[in-house]
């Protein structure tokens, strides 16, 4: 599955704030991601890179669940249209049909459905093109968003809700019900289904007249996708190789699923460029040697293994090849001619 439908990145707007009561430093994360060193609001990257960023910051903080918890600090209004229609109708079917239809100014992608049967509604969401081991955060996050505003419309604290879950489970399952206070099972690989008593959807909405109404049903959502242009692609990879070099763990696969891409799509963008996924971690890795080298308290070996070199000798080959000179030669030359 290669994700790389646009999302909002309004839709994070409560990671830092996560990120650090977990004690996590988010600026690498988001360079792994190819996302920059800020979350801006507005701007729509590809959300297979959000996928990777949250699964990364899961990893890191070391909480599984970790979903659930920026589930708790969202606030919908920040999410634009969308969250606003979500809480700004008049009753509950009115608010979901509101949100389905403003989605796109959120994300891409995105498929909705309310049915009802039995005496029971499902609330049924799932990614297109998405692999639902690689958007389990974000999958989660949905969810726990979800059951706490179908909570707040209806007025209702507690009540029957049960939750499926499209990936296997991450953490006990006691957790998630405590968590989202609501029975919860896992792995229909398809998306999020939050059911629950069909009578809540023609309730008046417990939060009306306290929100901003929500858009006009004569409104059309905004365009939300302009396809990477040739220099954010590039831009965008620097980003994601720095941030690989470092951990060592440079890979065309892992480059192009963050980037929503197969490998083969990802190769022949760059080939269209005139240039490879090898060429560009190689002048990377050129550029960052001469800049690393500029500063003498630097070792040539850990150098070496900032480019992402697991030996040295292949870094100084690397570096014979673009400069005529071994690394430690280049470095007494640059230097002297610098009078340092």
């Amino acid at each position: 599955m290669w994700d790389r439908h646009p999302v909002n990145l309004s839709l994070l707007h409560m990671l830092p704030d996560v990120a650090d009561r977990q004690g996590v430093a988010l600026v690498p994360l988001l360079g792994r991601a190819g996302i920059g060193g800020e979350l801006e609001p507005g701007r729509y990257v590809a959300r297979a890179q959000i996928a990777t960023l949250l699964e990364d910051f899961s990893r890191r903080a070391g909480a599984p669940g970790i979903g659930l918890d920026l589930a708790a600090g969202a606030d919908p209004l920040r999410l634009g249209p969308s969250g606003q229609a979500l809480l700004g109708g008049r009753t509950l079917r009115e608010c979901l049909h509101a949100h389905t239809r403003h989605m796109p100014s959120l994300q891409g992608g995105v498929h909705i459905a309310v049915r009802e049967t039995d005496g029971r509604a499902c609330w049924q969401h799932s990614f297109a093109d998405s692999d639902a081991g690689h958007a389990g955060v974000l999958n989660e996050g949905v969810a726990g968003f979800v059951v706490a505003a179908l909570r707040a419309v209806a007025g209702e604290a507690g009540g029957d809700l049960h939750v499926e879950l499209p990936h296997r489970a991450r953490m006990p399952v006691r957790d998630y019900e405590d968590k989202l206070a609501a029975s919860v099972s896992f792995g229909n690989g398809v998306g999020i289904t939050v059911s629950f008593d069909a009578a809540w959807l023609d309730r008046p909405n417990a939060l009306f007249g306290t929100l901003p109404p929500p858009p006009e049903e004569g409104e059309t959502p905004p365009l939300v996708w302009d396809p990477c242009d040739d220099r954010a692609l590039i831009e965008t990879l620097d980003l994601i190789i720095a941030a690989a070099a470092m951990a060592g763990h440079l890979s065309l696969l892992d480059t192009a699923r963050c980037l929503g891409l197969s490998p083969r799509s990802l190769q022949r963008q760059l080939a269209r460029l005139g240039t490879t996924f090898e060429a560009q971690v190689d002048a990377w890795r050129h550029r960052q040697a001469r800049r690393y080298l500029a500063d003498r308290t630097l070792p040539v070996m850990s150098i070496g293994r900032m480019l992402g070199y697991r030996d040295p000798a292949h870094f100084v080959r690397a570096f014979r090849r673009w400069e005529g000179a071994s690394p430690a030669r280049w470095r007494e030359a640059m230097l002297a001619r610098n009078g340092n």
